[in-house]
């Protein structure tokens, strides 16, 4: 069985019909009917999905040059030149065999305890569950099976002792730049190309493009690079490793367990499967990455004092006020976007000019072991030139201050009105936030792009940042007002309402970060 070659991917086509790809080669298939996204029976599965194939292009497939690139995002190869690139990656892709199997330990691991099959999923944990009904996923297809246990490889997060996290840390966020379908939905093959390097652009990335042996590549080709303490090696940096290896990172020892496997539907798929999995084995001390590892798909919180870490997802999910951080850079909180946004800014929205890209971006909420919540969201992606870069963010990162007084400024107003004394009160009351930032998001872009287009305006700049100061109050206003006298109020004491309120226009008017607001 072989990941590559079989059949049990199913797509989409533009218009509407479904298909399993015999072969993940075929991809490009279908002049005038192209396949346009991946069918996954869960959202996790298709992030890793795109994250899979994206690899897959980018290790066997990657263009020479930005001409290279231009070329196939015109015209996309056909399937058999997609076919034979696979092919020189086939053997790192069989999942049923004593020899080495995808995203599987080198060794077969034999004297370690089974584990329910469950237990691959991110949202499960031990004998507990948190999204799914426990007893609910006893039996697995191999191929989800597999995509399970891709799916755990490059999302782990805390095992336990010694089970390592993965290469971008405990449930590091995703971002992917998605081209423009406000017309006509984009081709798969457009959705995984944007996501593409260059073979230049990846010497940049960490690791060491000298140890091109498949194993430096695909980890599971060769004996575990263990992280015993004491032991030599103990962290696996970025020169013990090709770039590429940060699509295909192994930090679990896990076997799956063909042995006892029988017919049946599988629990994931809900589809008829000739074998299915219902245990797997594993072992603690695989290999451990260093935080120098800089994945290509996730920004990073880089302090020039701390250690690199990724951006994770967080409660609440993602609004524009996280904009500025995963798609340019915000130098406060030391937040850069992901190289292949960076990429894109930098050359690619030239050749693609036209339309409205846009970052998808995911991650599961992890408390430690826990996943508590899985988020995704799209935002815009505009088109900045590379002389405005500077001053753009400079700008937009005043917007965003003052935005985040305001929105700290109606919650601890609606404390006051609510209750005798504030500071004593209980409760999370951080949903107000949330709606704050929901209610302005859509005017926060409307500004921002004409912000781009006028931003060596002085004139101009001060004229949009009175409008967001006027959008911010009303907004702030209308909110305190929603909420003043709804049932959080302990006693419905109209005095201390009006005087919240009062305080509120106060601060709305002399804010620092309001006052700030000036080109």
């Amino acid at each position: 069985m072989n990941l590559l070659e079989d059949e049990w991917l199913s797509v989409i086509r533009l218009n509407g019909e479904q298909e399993k790809l015999k072969g993940l080669w075929r991809i490009t298939e279908g002049d005038g009917n192209p396949i346009i996204d991946v069918i996954s029976p869960r959202a996790d599965f298709k992030g890793a999905l795109y994250q899979l194939l994206i690899g897959l292009v980018q290790t066997s497939f990657a263009p020479k040059n930005e001409t290279e690139w231009e070329k196939y995002w015109l015209t996309p190869p056909d399937a058999n030149t997609l076919k034979n690139a696979f092919l020189t990656v086939t053997e790192a892709f069989s999942i049923d065999t004593d020899e080495p199997a995808f995203m599987q330990d080198y060794e077969l691991l034999s004297d370690r305890q089974d584990v329910d099959i469950a237990s691959l999923l991110i949202d499960t944990s031990g004998g507990g569950t948190f999204f799914v009904k426990e007893g609910t996923t006893e039996n697995i297809s191999p191929y989800w099976a597999s995509i399970a246990l891709f799916t755990l490889q490059i999302n782990a997060p805390s095992g336990g002792s010694g089970h390592r996290t993965s290469l971008r840390g405990g449930g590091p966020l995703t971002t992917l730049v998605l081209p423009d379908e406000t017309k006509q939905a984009a081709s798969l093959w457009q959705k995984l190309w944007l996501n593409i390097f260059t073979q230049k652009e990846v010497s940049a990335l960490s690791g060491n493009t000298e140890l091109e042996d498949l194993h430096h590549i695909f980890p599971w080709l060769a004996p575990t690079r263990t992280s015993e303490a004491g032991k030599k090696d103990f962290i696996t940096q970025p020169e013990q490793g090709h770039p590429y290896q940060m699509y295909w990172g192994m930090p679990r020892r896990i076997r799956l367990d063909f042995k006892a496997t029988e017919a049946g539907t599988c629990d994931i798929s809900h589809e008829p499967a000739e074998r299915l999995i219902s245990r797997y084995r594993t072992k603690n001390l695989g290999v451990n990455y260093s935080s120098t590892w800089l994945h290509p798909l996730t920004p990073y919180v880089r302090d020039p004092q701390k250690e690199a870490y990724s951006i994770k997802a967080q409660v609440g999910g993602f609004s524009y006020r996280h904009w500025l951080g995963l798609v340019l850079e915000d130098e406060k909180n030391h937040k850069q976007a992901a190289k292949v946004v960076q990429v894109y800014l930098m050359s690619r929205q030239e050749i693609i000019s036209g339309g409205q890209p846009r970052l998808w971006l995911f991650g599961y909420d992890m408390d430690n072991m826990k996943a508590r919540c899985w988020y995704e969201t799209t935002m815009p992606v505009f088109s900045i030139p590379q002389q405005s870069r500077s001053s753009v963010q400079g700008f937009i990162s005043k917007m965003l201050d003052a935005a985040t007084e305001v929105a700290l400024d109606v919650r601890s107003t609606l404390k006051q009105a609510w209750f005798s004394k504030p500071k004593e009160a209980k409760g999370e009351i951080s949903f107000t936030d949330a709606q704050f930032w929901q209610l302005t998001e859509t005017e926060f872009y409307r500004l921002l792009e004409k912000l781009i287009q006028c931003c060596e305006d002085e004139k101009q700049v001060n004229a949009l940042f009175d409008e967001w100061k006027r959008l911010l109050r009303t907004q702030a206003l209308t909110l305190f007002d929603h909420w003043a006298l709804s049932s959080n109020n302990e006693d419905g004491d109209m005095k201390r309402v009006v005087v919240a309120r009062r305080q509120l226009e106060i601060w709305l008017n002399a804010g620092k970060n309001i006052k700030a607001l000036v080109a």
